[in-house]
């Protein structure tokens, strides 16, 4: 699921995505919970114009 959401950012292929999604579990888990906070707020917050 996650390699799939980063996958439908424009410019992110399946192997991009594929890298994205395993830094963030494997490395970088604080960064993945902000990440996923920040997102979660934005969506919240942004709307149209």
């Amino acid at each position: 699921a996650l390699v799939d959401a980063l996958r439908c950012l424009p410019g992110v292929g399946p192997k991009s995505a594929q890298r994205m999604a395993l830094h963030l579990l494997e490395r970088d888990r604080e960064g993945a919970q902000a990440l996923a906070v920040a997102l979660g707020e934005a969506a919240e917050r942004v709307g149209r114009c």
